[in-house]
């Protein structure tokens, strides 16, 4: 009977131990420059979906490779906050507000939350989004979500994981 509230568990080679928790399938991916970071797999009760956990097995080999487009859309991002710092249109924090001058620099600023996997509702054929949530110095109050389907960059937005 006490077997009906422990969390359901799933073994995987690749990422380790996976634990239910809230309708997902959580655990953590490992991304080059930003360590281990949290991840969450849409999936049944009993396993993660078959597409999601293979995105999140080939996430990690395919992170440089989508490198460069991330970093241009985060720099994209950021120029409209130093244009408001420059204008002295930003509040004034005890930090300095950074100094970025080409796309490649911004990784010193931007730190990898999370990695949510999901299938798209509606569109099962498109098959899974992934969606890399970050933290950015020069927009403190918002996550920045990298939303990547079909091995590219789809966008970058507000992150809602």
């Amino acid at each position: 009977m006490f077997n009906l509230f422990k969390a359901a568990t799933f073994e995987d080679n690749h990422l380790g131990l996976l634990t239910r928790s809230r309708g997902h399938w959580k655990g953590s991916v490992t991304l080059d420059q930003h360590g281990k970071i949290e991840l969450s797999l849409a999936g049944g009760r009993q396993s993660p979906d078959s597409l999601c956990l293979a995105q999140a097995h080939e996430l990690a080999a395919q992170y440089d490779s989508l490198l460069p487009q991330i970093q241009a859309s985060l720099f994209e991002h950021y120029e409209p906050y130093r244009d408001a710092d420059s204008a002295g249109e930003l509040p004034e924090d005890s930090e300095p507000f950074p100094k970025i001058d080409r796309a490649e620099d911004v990784w010193p600023h931007v730190f990898a939350e999370r990695v949510c996997i999901e299938l798209i509702q509606g569109s099962p054929q498109a098959g899974p989004s992934i969606e890399i949530a970050y933290r950015v110095t020069w927009d403190e109050e918002h996550t920045v979500g990298a939303r990547i389907q079909n091995g590219k960059l789809w966008e970058l937005c507000g992150s809602v994981v």
